[in-house]
């Protein structure tokens, strides 16, 4: 037989299936110019001297790779849906009397020509969009940015080995699946599956008892780090409870829904729920994925674009000042030298400091309980951040007028409650004289919940520091702070010999920060996130709207020869379109509705994750997740809407 035979037959093929094999083409594109793209980037980032680029390199380099796992597990995904519809096509090629073998390569010779075509369509369109999204990433982290055409071989390769691998997986995949089958079997394969599930009460259960406990650990977080170590178990249970319920929970809704005389018994309803019924099974694999995919976009987009719109404001509860100094407090000078010594190296580069603060303050981790607070030593568990200054200090910087007694002291609390009458200090009881708000001067580094104690005067911190000696294997230090805003315009070198300056006189000189140099990095750290967040959401988007695309085709050839035999007994064109939306309604916004419910129970835990990254703006997050919610919804009904018609077209064909 003539070798081109097979070549000519896998293309026709091709053609014949271009509603099918069109969008997996476009998608594997897609697919391969993200992780190309995002490689590309990578490589310029870390060879193009890119300020920052170090840290931005290494988060493109993961990402990357993530990326194209991910990538590859779609690929497999929509593969799947593909396979589906080709079993009845090879069953009738093997009827005919092609072997096996001849199916086989076929199918290599359609695996190879889809491969090289997305592999190839990929990278093309990689390197006419990577230098413009190198631009994008710099113009998002705040650098200046110039035009310069490159093509990154060594990632080309890089991509080439990845989805060549990735296809050939595919088809070993398919080859086998197919030999594994006999003709007859291949042939009735989209007839696999028309009898009415049975409602697994296991399942079911099991995936009632996951989602509540994914849920409750979730609404159990009190701490940043306890987000973190909650978050993926959570993540998990919540995943395999969204399986189980749609696996097991549709059914049991849809038999609800049948018992239900006076919802049933109507034409739209009927069919519906009927023709839902019998493919549940499938349907449920599905709809779950979608709900996944959709929790995932809701969640990356909203939290990526809070924390790069509330940069600023993470930066002004990390400095309050435009200049944070600080030493360990070892003799009464320590502080006044500190103070001197920064306005020395100010006055050398012609600037001043204006509303400045200087305060000796006892900073640490703790736990609560009860009004006892312990020194921990790390931030880990349930654990708070504690501030200690006197009362002179605040009396001074606050213009207040504040007394205390010596068993006294006055308490401000963030994002915590302390509902005793005294607090007490590693042991050290103090009656609760006044509660204060929080004030703007501290420089809450952590992001933590915390308490301000403010005690009569400094011997009172000292005895503290005493106290605190070798708890927890830990060493706390007493701290004085200077922290100022500058006027006039400073030159760059203020900056840069800043501590070099101040430790010539300030020997124990512990921290110099200023905002306009933390501003830099963090427009990289979090506009890097960002980046990369836009390329998991494309990816997410992709998955999502191919399943959809593949669930509706798919539905369509299963309905058609049932909407036939409605047509003929009289049910009209009106009536089948107004059953379609019906299913649409009732089913396939499903997902989106359970992933809404996902989002507002994981609300709470995520912005305590925010809090690790020092994001506390919770209103902010608050109005980017609905926002975000808005708009996936209007581009869910959008597919939907689309792909009904796709739906409708199959079953009127």
């Amino acid at each position: 037989m003539n070798r081109n035979f097979y070549s000519r037959i896998a293309l026709l093929n091709i053609r014949n299936n271009k509603n099918i094999y069109l969008p997996y083409l476009l998608a594997g594109s897609l697919i391969v110019m993200l992780f190309y793209s995002l490689r590309s980037v990578c490589a310029m980032v870390v060879s193009g001297n890119v300020a920052g680029g170090a840290t931005m390199g290494a988060m493109l380099q993961m990402s990357s790779w993530i990326c194209g796992l991910l990538s590859l597990a779609i690929l497999f995904y929509i593969n799947s849906f593909i396979m589906k519809r080709r079993k009845k096509e090879f069953g009738l090629y093997s009827i005919l009397g092609m072997e096996k073998r001849h199916i086989c390569l076929v199918m290599i010779w359609e695996v190879l020509f889809a491969g090289a075509a997305s592999i190839l369509c990929g990278i093309l369109l990689g390197a006419l969009s990577g230098q413009l999204l190198f631009l994008l990433l710099l113009k998002i982290v705040g650098l200046p940015a110039a035009l310069q055409f490159q093509i990154p071989f060594g990632e080309v390769a890089a991509t080439v080995i990845l989805f060549g691998f990735g296809f050939f997986l595919l088809l070993f995949y398919d080859v086998i699946s197919v030999c594994r089958t006999d003709p007859i079997a291949l042939l009735r394969s989209d007839k696999v599956g028309e009898r009415e599930p049975k409602t697994k009460w296991a399942i079911a259960l099991l995936g009632f008892l996951t989602l509540g406990a994914g849920y409750l650990l979730a609404l159990t977080v009190q701490s940043p780090s306890d987000a973190l170590t909650v978050f993926f178990p959570a993540v998990l249970l919540v995943i395999l409870g969204t399986y189980c319920l749609f696996v097991a929970g549709s059914v049991l809704f849809l038999k609800l829904l049948r018992k239900k005389k006076s919802f049933y018994y109507k034409p739209k309803n009927f069919i519906s729920v009927s023709g839902m019924m019998y493919r549940m099974k499938q349907n449920a694999v599905g709809l779950a994925n979608i709900c996944i995919l959709s929790t995932c976009v809701l969640v990356t987009l909203s939290s990526t674009v809070s924390l790069f719109m509330g940069e600023e404001d993470i930066l002004r509860v990390q400095y309050p000042r435009q200049i944070m100094t600080s030493c360990i407090i070892e003799t009464a000078q320590s502080g006044p030298e500190l103070v001197q010594a920064a306005r020395r190296h100010a006055e050398r580069y012609g600037v001043s400091p204006q509303n400045d603060v200087g305060y000796a303050n006892l900073n640490y981790p703790a736990g609560y309980k009860d009004g006892s607070i312990t020194a921990s030593n790390v931030f880990t568990g349930s654990v708070y951040e504690v501030d200690v200054i006197t009362l002179e200090d605040y009396n001074r910087i606050m213009g207040t007028r504040l007394s205390l007694e010596q068993d006294e002291a006055a308490i401000a609390v963030f994002q915590m409650e302390v509902n005793t009458d005294k607090i007490w200090l590693e042991g050290t009881a103090y009656q609760i004289r006044e509660r204060l708000e929080m004030p703007d001067f501290l420089g809450r580094m952590s992001g933590y919940p915390g308490v301000l104690a403010i005690l009569p005067d400094l011997s009172h911190l000292e005895s503290l520091v005493q106290r605190m000696e070798g708890v927890d294997g830990g060493r706390y230090n007493l701290l004085y702070y200077y922290n100022y805003d500058l006027s006039g315009e400073v030159p760059a070198a203020f900056y840069t010999t800043l501590r070099e300056d101040l430790l010539k006189t300030v020997p124990r000189l512990l921290r110099t920060g200023s905002m306009d140099t933390a501003r830099e990095d963090f427009y990289q750290i979090y506009g890097s996130l960002l980046f990369v967040g836009i390329f998991f959401i494309a990816l997410f988007l992709i998955a999502t709207v191919l399943i959809i695309y593949y669930k509706q085709i798919t539905e369509g050839f299963d309905d058609h020869d049932r909407f036939r035999i409605m047509r003929n007994i009289g049910l009209s064109d009106r009536e089948i379109r107004s059953t379609i939306n019906k299913q649409v309604l009732m089913v396939f916004f499903l997902p989106l509705g359970m992933a809404v419910v996902h989002i507002a129970v994981a609300f709470p835990v995520l912005c305590k994750l925010l809090l690790a990254f020092n994001m506390a703006n919770q209103t902010l997050f608050l109005g980017c997740t609905v926002c975000v919610i808005l708009l996936f919804a209007l581009s869910y009904y959008a597919v939907y809407h689309k792909t009904s018609k796709t739906y409708y077209r199959i079953v009127q064909a």
